[in-house]
């Protein structure tokens, strides 16, 4: 597509607009600072309330206008066009890259189902309170900035595990407003979803999967892609190193005993599927999660 740019936590207006931006996880307030004019394609998620003003922008072609204590949820491979904001436009935003969500986020069995939701629905109108809550746990995040590095991060990240269950009650709020049809595709994937979710230990062959869906591997991981960005076997992976950093983090199960568990060949074969998803052995992830705890 011609005109189109990629928005992501590296692209330099948004690098100049933050007030505090790690690579991961972004804050900031003055998105009229953002140059709008373009076609925008979304690489990271994007939370946004608005607190004063209008902003109205096209997602995927389709027209949404944002009032005061709306809130508006941005999700990777959407397509922003014709973004407009009125000179009185206030908010309060929170930007955050795929690959910090899927380390921060516990792999609850709705997490898919919210993804489509808001793909659906980026626009909600919040409460009262709700809106307070939100200002304070922004207002507390932009006071952590300072923190020395070390502890910083894990100030941040635990705050925003934090907000987000505490946004788990707007989300339940919409589904139960919001009616969301499946289409076949996105039946699919909620199954398999479904399916993984309750495996354990987890089968890490797509056509496990697959023979009990009814379908074809090629299929279901084609489904998965255009979904959530990802095949089948990378879905599958998230799930198992889910299962793996729990494990090393929070028990004292030996590592050939975790192999055992989530049903590895052997422990070579967990060690170099280990290294392949996490940059090191077993030994130096357990000692890495020590040394955080």
């Amino acid at each position: 597509m011609e005109n189109v740019r990629k928005a992501n936590l590296n692209s330099t207006d948004i690098q100049h607009s933050t007030i505090y931006n790690n690579g991961e996880l972004a804050f900031l307030d003055k998105v009229s600072d953002i140059n709008v004019t373009e076609s925008i394609q979304m690489e990271i998620y994007v939370i946004v309330l608005c607190l004063q003003g209008k902003a109205s922008v096209c997602i995927n072609g389709n027209p949404y206008v944002a009032y005061a204590n709306d809130i508006f949820i941005c999700t990777p491979n959407n397509l922003l066009e014709d973004c407009l904001l009125s000179i009185d436009f206030k908010c309060h935003c929170i930007c955050m890259s795929p690959e910090y969500v899927q380390r921060i986020l516990p792999m609850a069995d709705n997490t898919w189902d919210i993804k489509i939701l808001f793909e659906k629905n980026p626009l909600c109108s919040l409460q009262p309170q709700e809106v307070v809550t939100f200002c304070q746990y922004y207002d507390i995040l932009c006071s952590k900035v300072h923190l020395p590095s070390g502890a910083q991060k894990k100030v941040i990240d635990a705050l925003i595990l934090a907000f987000i269950y505490d946004m788990q009650i707007i989300i339940d709020r919409m589904i139960q407003v919001i009616p969301r049809p499946f289409n076949s595709g996105e039946y699919l994937f909620k199954n398999f979803i479904d399916l993984l979710g309750s495996s354990y230990p987890k089968n890490r062959n797509v056509s496990y999967y697959a023979d009990r869906l009814h379908v074809t591997s090629k299929y279901l991981s084609s489904v998965c892609k255009k979904i959530s960005g990802q095949t089948a076997s990378k879905v599958i992976d998230h799930y198992v190193l889910k299962d793996i950093e729990y494990l090393m983090k929070h028990t004292s199960k030996t590592i050939k005993i975790i192999s055992v568990e989530l049903d590895f060949p052997d422990i070579s074969f967990f060690g170099k599927y280990v290294k392949k998803h996490f940059g090191m052995a077993p030994k130096m992830l357990r000692e890495k999660y020590r040394e955080e705890q």
